[in-house]
């Protein structure tokens, strides 16, 4: 089947599962929690249960293809401990030690079966780097996934530049899952009929990972530059979780507790609707796709480190002043209010 088709099919049967699966959510209890003052804009209890339709795309893209010469073990092991990692503290709202725990198994199982890491010259380096990066990635995507549409607009961009930059049977893996993610953000854009859930935010979490060290390992360039560019191109979520733990500790702030001073709150706040949150998030993960990806492709080294750097200094620097205005208004508000 050619990447159109393999689109189309997974595209349809996701829509399809999607609104069947909505049917059944609440007779089944797979809600929200719903709880107030939590990460996610919205209060309400609604079916999280768009992680599914992903982790189903994912074997049905393996099945339709081959199956291990499209769906390498490395992916499909660490996929299956991220997916049922989520599902379970969905169901049962796990310790966040125990959900790491997760995480790191997904990404040293990955890593045994011989997935792409980053090369850092020393094997302890490296295989520490390579954890590092999935389980950041990982959590980074989860602590986005607060708003509707939020998540999804940052994962399709990269699901389809990676697609193209990978090409041959990867592309199908990925072009595939992009389907699924858009049929996920017919009925997650705003208002929304149901979340991506844990399962969802943490199978897309490793696979956005795994897709990283993917293009860097088919793409090689020296170390440094490789790291800058997948910074660069994951800079709206390293950005905001850079921002979120900073802006926390200034406040005195436990930087591992949900709250609502994400970059998607705080721009809502500013008086963007959760459409124009999620739009300006699609953009700008467009942009650094796209830069990223021509960089890859078509440019050196050189070029690729030093336009990366400064890439990621305007997102870094524009987040961070969106994340610091926050944090001054309030200081000042109670220094006045000490005032005598």
């Amino acid at each position: 089947m050619s990447l159109i088709g393999t689109v189309g099919v997974v595209f349809a049967f996701c829509w399809a599962w999607n609104e069947l699966f909505l049917r059944f959510a609440f007779r089944l209890g797979a809600l929200s929690q719903g709880i107030l003052h939590q990460r996610r804009w919205e209060s309400k209890r609604k079916p999280i249960i768009g992680g599914i339709s992903f982790f189903v795309a994912l074997l049905g893209v393996g099945a339709l293809h081959g199956g291990e010469a499209t769906l390498p073990p490395a992916l499909l092991a660490g996929a299956v401990i991220a997916f049922f990692t989520g599902l379970a503290d969905d169901a049962y709202v796990m310790l966040p030690q125990v959900k790491f725990f997760g995480q790191l198994a997904a990404a040293m199982v990955t890593m045994v079966l011989g997935g792409p890491q980053l090369d850092a010259g020393h094997p302890l380096l490296t295989g520490g780097l390579t954890i590092f990066w999935y389980v950041a990635v990982m959590n980074a995507f989860n602590l986005m996934d607060n708003m509707d549409g939020a998540a999804g607009s940052i994962a399709l961009p990269l699901l389809i530049g990676g697609s193209w930059l990978l090409g041959g049977q990867e592309a199908l893996v990925y072009a595939g899952l992009a389907a699924a993610v858009a049929a996920f953000l017919l009925r997650n854009w705003h208002p929304s009929a149901f979340y991506m859930g844990d399962n969802g935010s943490q199978l897309l979490g490793f696979i956005l990972g795994y897709l990283g060290l993917s293009i860097v390992e088919k793409y090689p360039v020296p170390f440094w530059t490789g790291l800058v560019a997948l910074v660069a191109m994951y800079s709206l979520l390293a950005g905001d979780t850079f921002w979120v733990i900073i802006s926390r500790l200034l406040r005195s702030q436990s930087p591992f507790v949900g709250g609502t001073d994400h970059l998607t709150h705080l721009l809502a706040q500013k008086g963007l609707s959760p459409k124009g949150v999620a739009l300006l998030l699609m953009l700008t993960q467009m942009g650094l796709t796209a830069m990223e990806a021509y960089l890859w492709r078509y440019e050196s080294s050189l070029v690729q480190l030093v336009v990366s750097l400064i890439g990621i200094s305007v997102i870094g620097a524009a987040i961070g002043i969106i994340h610091l205005q926050g944090y001054f208004a309030g200081w000042r508000y109670s220094r006045a209010k000490a005032a005598p």
